[in-house]
């Protein structure tokens, strides 16, 4: 059998992981003492609720490599084939903990991705996965398709507020002041090394058409999803599907509340799509 084996930092929930046969590594997320499990003890929208109103800034924490090793070490005495699909390893240690327990396996039967992205491409890019391994396609075959969509895969975000970047020290406060009172919602990139700044718009209607204008110029491959995900807004996010439709964009789409730790930095109501460049 093969497997495939991801962290939290798809977005996909654990009952969603469970019907697509999938195992989610949950990543930690802590607020002052207390430490919760991204999916399991704590889901995304109450993540989004206590970001809101707890007093202490969250901060998160790789899956460590005795997780990993235990569930590679299960699968693979088991007789199975592993293929992992994870998060950038330039914004997280998590895939050099999944290559540490790789090492101490040693086996022919595993293979680690490192998904260059996050949040709505790395949930692309698992959701392809599954494709690929229920049309019965072999493990290497999975992890060489896997990694020649890398490059093709497009992950943008548009910043709702600049509060939550202001915490985490990514700009100035007289910058987040002076763009709030301007109504500045950046536009965010996703790239192996982290979310880059490329655009910035005034209000939402400009957010939403500015996504979808990317779409137009950077259009999206039919024979994969889309992924809209959205931190904590999703009847923004349902209003923005009907908004695709009426674009024209036929992708089948998928919609996640983006997490813990990608939701630490951009704060709730953003939105953002994930996709395969045609």
């Amino acid at each position: 059998m093969i497997r495939i084996i991801t962290d939290s930092l798809c977005d996909l929930t654990m009952d969603y992981a469970k019907e697509l046969n999938i195992d989610i590594m949950p990543l930690t997320v802590r607020f002052g003492e207390d430490d919760f499990k991204c999916g399991i003890d704590l889901t995304n929208e109450a993540f989004y609720d206590k970001l809101t109103n707890d007093s202490n800034n969250p901060s998160t924490a790789a899956v460590n490599p005795f997780e990993f090793e235990e569930i590679f070490k299960k699968y693979i005495d088991a007789g199975d084939e592993v293929v992992a699909v994870l998060f950038s390893k330039y914004m997280s240690a998590t895939f050099q903990s999944a290559s540490i327990a790789a090492e101490n396996i040693n086996s022919d039967r595993l293979y680690l991705i490192d998904c260059e992205t996050g949040a709505m491409g790395q949930g692309l890019l698992v959701e392809t996965a599954v494709t690929l391994r229920d049309e019965g396609k072999s493990a290497k075959e999975i992890a060489d398709t896997i990694q020649t969509l890398l490059k093709k895969t497009a992950t943008y975000i548009v910043v709702d507020s600049l509060e939550y970047l202001k915490r985490g020290g990514r700009i100035s406060k007289s910058a987040a002041l002076l763009g709030g009172l301007m109504k500045v919602h950046p536009v965010l990139q996703v790239i192996a090394d982290g979310a880059k700044p490329i655009d910035k718009v005034k209000g939402k209607k400009s957010a939403n058409a500015w996504l979808i204008n990317k779409l137009k110029d950077q259009p999206a491959d039919e024979n994969y999803k889309l992924v809209i995900g959205h931190s904590n807004a999703p009847e923004r996010a349902k209003a923005f599907e009907e908004q695709l439709r009426e674009a024209g964009i036929k992708n089948e789409i998928l919609t996640t509340c983006i997490g813990p730790v990608v939701g630490t930095h951009i704060g709730p109501n953003c939105l953002g799509i994930g996709y395969i460049i045609k």
